[in-house]
């Protein structure tokens, strides 16, 4: 009698695990496709120049590889004015703070620097042209994906198999 019960229960928690591991997979392969797609694009952007306003090292909470650099620059096209705060598309993290300190140094505040914006869309622009670490989340999201897609094929064929 408990048998059946235990199989029903692992059914479940394996077609739980499989559809999350698969959603998780898709979102990050679309949001890698994105940053990716963004990334490359900024490889055709004009530059203009730009002052930086703020940097910092941020430290920010799990493990201790989340040292990342954090900044906030101004720059004008067509005599508008933008203010924006992507480094880059694919944003980067490094294990170590003395790392992120040799990026941060790059962009200190006040310093004058390469602004690369969109054309069609100036308020979108970046510091670092390229696709940075876009390519990860497409990696962890098609492994994400192919990891649920295995789990529900084996439920899918476990199920056929008692059903026959």
């Amino acid at each position: 009698m408990n048998q059946p019960m235990a199989e029903k229960q692992q059914s479940v928690v394996g077609w739980i695990f499989g559809g999350g591991f698969t959603l998780i997979g898709l979102l990050f392969l679309v949001i890698g496709a994105f940053q990716l797609r963004q990334g490359l694009k900024t490889n055709g952007w004009p530059a203009t120049v730009g002052s930086m306003i703020a940097s910092e090292v941020y430290y920010g909470p799990g493990t201790d590889r989340d040292y990342t650099v954090n900044v906030r620059y101004s720059y004008e096209v067509n005599g508008q004015k933008f203010e924006s705060d992507r480094l880059r598309y694919g944003n980067k993290s490094y294990e170590h703070w003395s790392s992120a300190k040799d990026e941060q140094l790059l962009f200190t505040p006040g310093k004058e620097v390469q602004v690369y914006y969109d054309p069609i869309s100036p308020h979108q622009s970046v510091l670092i042209k390229g696709i940075g670490y876009s390519w990860l989340a497409l990696a962890l999201g098609l492994m994400a994906l192919v990891i649920g897609l295995v789990v529900m094929f084996h439920m899918a064929r476990k199920k056929t198999a008692q059903i026959n």
